[in-house]
């Protein structure tokens, strides 16, 4: 299988189908992965433009399989060094495969236009404008106008960290760290780094663990939790149950899903915690654990707007009226973590999102139907370039 191949049916099923792409590339070969990764979260993350320039070099609509196909030799036109007479005869050719020799001529035509400019963008006055300037959907765009008047330029712009970020395991201090992980940038809670044998090796033995910075912050917005019993209602993969472990919390973690908890195992077995993993559908309340935990955390599905640089997929599954229906979903498991808390314990809400529907409006229709609790430290962080993601958290204290 060539490698335009295998891209092709990433892509595939991440625009057709509605995969993760994470889990669209994550089947790849290891030869076939730095090349697909690049075309596939190219064409994503570009994906307003080259579908505006299918539209301005196209007399119909392209089948739904040939339009991935232009998408991904547009992509490669414009942003590769690949020679254009290759592209271009790669992809016809690809047409050819995928079962459409007689569009193989229409392929060509549209890619030799494509490759000549003859093709205009649409002009400010067409909102699609700001789909490409912005490289997002208008309904989003609209949103965080909305929601952010004054700062909506800057966070629509924001570009991402590309260094991953880790956090040090117990068995690892900051200073043997320090001395053989080469190029790093420290934060709060670890380290941006540029991925090393030292560090692939510390992580597969479980003395560091990659986890955003902003994920980092939510668990050290509960403070000292040693010795204090944390449910952690919406657990999976992990990655706070197990630094709340590491910080001597007693943790239980659940999800409502079965293969998800194995994820939860896996992560807490190489990072060597210890703690209770149920399966357990957080909008059903159980009565054994009724003012049971002195905390609890709520990480509740949401949008995930705020992390949408790394999961470029969003674009193509989320809408107003799904962010309706998840707002509802977020207000169903935020009641019912209430009832696990201890009087005086603390309730921690927070998504990887940063539209008030999802946030700050969830929190205060729950303060005003829970007066029992009472608002104790409440953050958005937006996506910068100084490496957060788009995260809330808001922690509530019960106070009877």
């Amino acid at each position: 299988m060539s490698n335009w191949r295998a891209s092709y049916d990433s892509l595939s099923e991440v625009i057709r189908s509605g995969a993760y792409v994470n889990l669209a590339l994550g089947k790849l070969d290891e030869k076939d992965r730095a090349f697909v990764t690049q075309v596939v979260n190219g064409v994503l993350e570009n994906y307003f433009e080259l579908d505006s320039i299918i539209k301005a070099t196209s007399p119909k609509a392209p089948q739904a399989a040939i339009r991935v196909l232009l998408l991904q030799a547009i992509y490669a036109l414009r942003y590769m060094k690949e020679p254009e007479y290759a592209v271009v005869n790669e992809h016809v050719k690809l047409a050819e495969e995928l079962g459409k020799e007689a569009l193989k001529g229409y392929v060509n035509a549209v890619l030799k236009k494509v490759a000549n400019g003859n093709y205009e963008f649409p002009p400010e006055s067409d909102p699609r404008y700001e789909e490409i300037k912005y490289k997002l959907p208008t309904w989003l765009i609209n949103i965080v106008k909305k929601n952010y008047p004054e700062d909506y330029d800057k966070i629509l712009f924001s570009e991402k960290k590309r260094e991953p970020h880790i956090r040090l395991g117990r068995a690892l201090r900051p200073a043997q760290f320090e001395q053989k992980a080469g190029t790093f940038e420290k934060t709060k809670t670890g380290y941006y780094v540029t991925n090393t044998p030292f560090i692939k090796r510390a992580y597969n033995s479980g003395k560091l663990t990659y986890q955003s910075y902003t994920s980092t912050m939510v668990v050290d917005a509960m403070g000292n939790v040693k010795g204090k019993t944390v449910l952690d209602l919406c657990a999976a993969p992990g990655g706070k149950s197990v630094y709340l472990a590491e910080k001597g919390a007693i943790v239980t973690a659940c999800d409502i899903h079965q293969h998800r908890l194995a994820l939860i195992k896996s992560y807490s077995d190489r990072m060597k915690t210890d703690f209770k993993i149920y399966l357990n559908d957080a909008t059903k309340f159980r009565s054994d654990w009724s003012k049971d935990f002195d905390a609890v955390l709520v990480d509740v599905p949401c949008s995930g707007i705020g992390v949408i640089s790394k999961r470029r997929d969003i674009i193509f599954k989320k809408s107003m009226k799904e962010i309706k229906v998840l707002v509802e979903l977020q207000t169903r498991i935020l009641d019912v973590a209430a009832m696990y808390v201890k009087r005086g314990g603390m309730l921690v809400y927070s998504t990887c999102s940063i539209l008030k529907e999802e946030n700050n409006d969830v929190i205060a229709n729950f303060i005003q139907t829970h007066p029992v609790y009472v608002v104790d430290y409440e953050k958005q962080y937006l996506p910068s370039s100084d490496g957060t993601d788009g995260f809330y958290v808001a922690r509530l204290i019960r106070r009877a």
